[in-house]
């Protein structure tokens, strides 16, 4: 947690794990980072069907390949509020970083955004990560909706400073936690964008634990005050 208090909502965390990838890139000091995410509840809040959870993502939406993203200038500035239209969030977020393990952080209330600090800020150069429970015992969570997002959809993050991001959705993936892609998800492929990651696919009941992840690729296309 990014502080070690008692939990609002008690949630599975113990499926997130950091990879090898990710220690040796932050101890490099870079902006990348990879882990598996696996922000899970002790049972799911409702009756969902769920997106098909396979060894290999499947793409739930898709917008046409941008051949090279334009970059625009943003200032390092910590992320406040969350905002996504479509799905009628608007969300406080909060800063996550890796606990003694090397297993990432993850909110301590199923309310509220984390976003991990260890990489950029949201419209910097690289991939910035937000995380959110997708559910708990009590009900679901602020990424409950998260796979419902289509291509073209819009993600707004408002920054200390008084700007707002703007990304749009690029494409929804689920992958199985076996199989999640740390270099994808987290690393710096040349561009501006923001990942949204949260659970996804069937909730095992002898586990505790969802057998996939929800991940929201977006890239920022524009910023206002």
């Amino acid at each position: 947690m990014f502080a070690e208090t008692t939990p609002v909502v008690r949630v599975e965390r113990t499926a997130i794990r950091s990879s090898r990838y990710a220690v040796a890139i932050v101890a490099l000091a870079t902006i990348a980072t990879g882990v598996t995410l696996g922000i899970a509840s002790r049972s799911p809040a409702t009756s969902r069907p769920p997106l098909t959870a396979t060894s290999i993502a499947r793409p739930v939406a898709l917008v046409p390949h941008v051949a090279r993203q334009r970059l625009i200038t943003v200032a390092r500035s910590l992320p406040v509020k969350v905002i996504i239209p479509s799905l009628g969030v608007v969300a406080r977020v909060v800063e996550l970083g890796l606990m003694a393990d090397r297993q990432v952080q993850v909110p301590t209330t199923t309310t509220v955004a984390g976003w991990y600090k260890l990489g950029p800020t949201p419209g910097q150069l690289g991939s910035s990560v937000l995380l959110g429970h997708v559910d708990s015992y009590t009900g679901p969570g602020i990424f409950f909706r998260l796979r419902d997002l289509v291509a073209g959809q819009s993600v707004e993050v408002l920054l200390a400073n008084g700007v707002t991001t703007h990304f749009v959705v690029e494409r929804v993936v689920q992958y199985s936690k076996n199989n999640f892609p740390d270099r994808l998800v987290y690393g710096n492929h040349g561009t501006q964008s923001l990942n949204l990651v949260t659970c996804g696919g069937a909730f095992d009941h002898a586990t505790g634990h969802y057998e996939a992840n929800v991940v929201v690729f977006t890239r920022l296309v524009s910023l206002s005050r």
